[in-house]
């Protein structure tokens, strides 16, 4: 069921910055994607909540796959349709809680750290099966709570508690898919080296507000945490940091 006491984010106040603020996808996602999926030449794929292409613009460019990109924040659309030179992807508006698709379409539908976005999950997956051809794949991209409490951002509690509060566990999501039809569900964490970084640098991606979190806190709150935060990360990190980062991947079958 959804539940309507979650914050909800304003993408059409972040989509004129969001590519600023944020790397591009690693290789090595894109490729979980493409492995974990099974995505072919001749697959037909599905992307929910594509934001501004950059997952689907990076299958694209591994793959010749027929990409349909689904995204309701049409700031968002219009920012992955501008990036896409190819002309060959399918920017699709919609609701991922009810997908524009028929029946069997599908030979891999993706979401990558979107469904904390999503009100009713179960319904999105029951979509997504819907939609997915038999023996198509399910594949969901998140951070777990357990890196999210030893990630940079514990330095910023109030971020964690929200996401938190947003994110269904692994345990929680896994048996979500279960009831939803899938079959085989499984997880695998991926990890990506994105080597040092100027803290400095770090911290100014911070106060641009590069994680969507970051956006549903008042500006009061914002600054007084980002303060601490600043004071705290400087002390453990000093100049440089290393970021190693962690997603988990659940996977299901139809």
């Amino acid at each position: 069921m959804a539940d309507l006491s979650l914050p909800k984010t304003d993408y059409s106040r972040i989509a004129g910055y969001y590519d600023k603020v944020r790397p591009p996808p690693a290789d090595i996602l894109i490729s979980e994607i493409i492995q974990h999926g099974e995505i072919k030449d001749s697959s037909r794929v599905l992307d929910v909540g594509c934001g501004t292409g950059r997952f689907p613009l990076g299958i694209k460019a591994s793959k010749k796959a027929s990409i349909c990109s689904l995204e309701p924040n049409i700031a968002m659309l219009k920012k992955a349709a501008e990036k896409d030179e190819s002309k060959e992807i399918w920017w699709v508006q919609g609701d991922g809680q009810k997908l524009p698709f028929r029946d069997n379409v599908f030979d891999c539908v993706y979401m990558t750290l979107v469904i904390h976005h999503i009100e009713d999950k179960e319904q999105a997956l029951q979509e997504i099966r819907r939609t997915l051809k038999r023996d198509g794949n399910c594949v969901i991209m998140i951070t777990s709570h357990y890196r999210m409490k030893r990630g940079i951002m514990r330095h910023f509690p109030r971020v964690v508690a929200i996401d938190q509060k947003r994110l269904p566990t692994v345990p929680s999501l896994k048996d979500l898919m279960v009831r939803s039809g899938f079959r085989n569900v499984h997880y695998h964490i991926v990890k990506h080296d994105e080597g040092f970084l100027p803290t400095e640098e770090y911290l100014e991606r911070v106060r641009n507000k590069h994680i969507s979190t970051l956006t549903l806190l008042s500006e009061g709150e914002f600054q007084r945490g980002l303060k601490i935060f600043e004071e705290k990360v400087r002390k453990k990190y000093g100049e440089k940091l290393r970021r190693i980062m962690g997603y988990d991947f659940i996977v299901g079958k139809k």
